[in-house]
Order: C-alpha cells, then sequence, then structure tokens
C-alpha cells in the first residue's frame, strides 16, 4: 500500500484533471501520511484516501495486482518475451524507477528517454534513478 501511495503521487494531476484542487489536496495528504510514523495505521489510512475516490481507487487496484502503474500493465502481463507493442511508438515497457532523494515518498517510472524527470512535490527536488 505505501508503494501504491508513492507511486500515485506523480499521476494525480492527470487522473483528477477535472479537479486540480483536489488532487493538490490529495497530494498533501499523502505526503502527510507517508510522513507519519505511525506504521501500524499507516497503509489503512492510506488506503481509505484512495479509495475515497473512483479514480484513484481503480488506478490503486491495478497497481497493487501489478506491482507498477496500470499505464506499463500490458507489458508486465506480456512478459519479456512479449511481442513488441503497435501503437505511437512510446514503449509500454517501464523504464527506470526514480524516487524521492529526501525520503522516498514518490516513486515514478520514466515512460520514454525523452520524458523529464519530475520533481517531488514535497521537497522540490528531482527525482533520482532508485
Amino acid at each position: 500500500m505505501l508503494q501504491a501511495a508513492r507511486a500515485i503521487r506523480p499521476y494525480l494531476t492527470e487522473l483528477l484533471a477535472h479537479a486540480p484542487e483536489r488532487a493538490a489536496r490529495m497530494d498533501s495528504e499523502l505526503a502527510r501520511q507517508l510522513a507519519a510514523d505511525d506504521d501500524a495505521g499507516k497503509a489503512r489510512s492510506l488506503l481509505q484516501l484512495l479509495e475515497g475516490n473512483a479514480v484513484t481507487k481503480v488506478w490503486t487496484a491495478q497497481f497493487l495486482e501489478l506491482g507498477l502503474p496500470p499505464e506499463f500493465g500490458a507489458s508486465g502481463n506480456r512478459g519479456p518475451a512479449g511481442p513488441a507493442p503497435v501503437g505511437d511508438g512510446e514503449t509500454l515497457r517501464p523504464g527506470p524507477k526514480y524516487v524521492c532523494p529526501v525520503n522516498g515518498d514518490v516513486v515514478w517510472w520514466r515512460r520514454h528517454i525523452g520524458q523529464d524527470v519530475p520533481r517531488c512535490a514535497t521537497h522540490n527536488r528531482i527525482l533520482v534513478k532508485a
């Protein structure tokens, strides 16, 4: 659950594009809960927060099933020997994993080599390769 909460943060703006203020509030609350010392209740609190919205609930369920953001689901199910995806040329296989250099409260996978590595919304630091 902690990995899902860390991984969804870079996607919130896109997932909740219809409500940017809700995305910002959820990101702030996720950051607060991830930083909390109460490990016993942390996973339960994060699950309640993410399941409180239909879009983030589905995203989280798919992440927990795949171990990766849902956009990589096709390659995650296909395996390394599967055929290359057909489409606009953007790969579906996850690239390198990046994390917040301060405390790892944001996790992100690069989609393609030209994609800029984002900053951690909590610490305003560029994510580093894990």
